[in-house]
C-alpha cells in the first residue's frame, strides 16, 4: 500500500499544473510525516543529496522558461525526493523487500527472477549505512596516520580523499565475500518458493488508506 501511494503520489506530482497543487501536496506530505512521527527536520537533512541538482535545475529552468516554471520543477523534484526519504523512514528494508516480492510475484510466473531482484535491493538498502560507517572507520584511520582532509588546497584534499577508495572498496568487498558465504551456507536458492516471517495481509483498513490517499493526490493534481 505504501509503495503504490508513493507511486501515485510521484505521477500526481508531475501532473499537477501549478504551485498551489504543489503547496497542497506539501501540505499532504507534512501531514503524513506528522501521523507517522517522522521528523520533518529528518527530511530535510537526509534530502541535502539532493539540493545541488535542485538549485540547478531551478535556475536552467528559469532562465530557460521563467521563474514559474523553475520553482515548480525544484518543487517537484525536492517533494519527491523528501517523499522517497519518508517511505524509507517509515519502512524497514526487510518490509520493503516483501512487499516488492508480492507485487511483483506474478511476473516470477514468466520466468523473471524476482526473488532475486528483491533480495538485491534489500542487500543494497542495508549496504547504504554500512557504506557511511566504513567511510568514516577508514577516514579516521587515515587521518590517525597524519592524512590531511582539511588541510591545502582543493587539490591536495582531492588527492587524500583519493586515497580512501582504495581501503573503502576492499573492506566492502570483504562484508560483501561474507555475505555471500552465508548465504550459500543457508542454501540460498534451493528451494522454489522461499517463506517469510511476515504474516500480514492486505487488509480493509489499507485498502481504505489507498483510497484515500489516491483521491487526495488525484485532488492536488487537478488544481489549477
Amino acid at each position: 500500500m505504501k509503495i503504490a501511494l508513493m507511486l501515485a503520489y510521484s505521477v500526481a506530482l508531475f501532473c499537477a499544473k501549478g504551485l498551489a497543487g504543489l503547496g497542497v501536496a506539501a501540505a499532504l506530505l507534512a501531514a503524513v510525516a506528522l501521523f507517522g512521527r517522522v521528523p520533518l527536520v529528518r527530511l530535510l537533512r537526509e534530502g541535502a543529496f539532493a539540493y545541488l541538482i535542485v538549485g540547478f535545475l531551478l535556475v536552467y529552468n528559469i532562465v530557460a522558461s521563467g521563474w514559474l516554471a523553475g520553482v515548480a520543477v525544484a518543487a517537484r523534484l525536492v517533494l519527491l525526493v523528501w517523499a522517497s526519504l519518508l517511505l524509507m523512514a517509515l519502512s524497514t528494508p526487510m518490509e520493503l523487500s516483501e512487499a516488492l516480492r508480492r507485487l511483483l510475484s506474478p511476473l516470477g510466473r514468466l520466468g523473471l527472477p524476482v526473488r532475486d531482484f528483491t533480495t538485491s535491493l534489500s542487500i543494497a538498502l542495508r549496504f547504504m549505512p554500512l557504506f557511511a560507517e566504513e567511510l568514516g572507520a577508514v577516514r579516521a584511520a587515515q587521518a590517525s596516520r597524519g592524512a590531511a582532509f582539511e588541510d591545502g588546497g582543493i587539490a591536495r584534499r582531492l588527492r587524500a580523499y583519493g586515497g580512501l577508495m582504495v581501503p573503502l572498496f576492499v573492506g566492502l568487498f570483504r562484508r560483501a565475500d561474507r555475505l555471500a558465504s552465508a548465504m550459500e551456507a543457508r542454501c540460498y536458492g534451493a528451494s522454489g518458493e522461499p517463506t517469510s516471517l511476515d504474516g500480514r495481509r492486505f487488509s480493509f483498513g489499507d485498502g481504505a488508506a489507498f483510497l484515500v490517499g489516491v483521491v487526495a493526490c488525484t485532488a492536488f493534481a487537478l488544481i489549477p
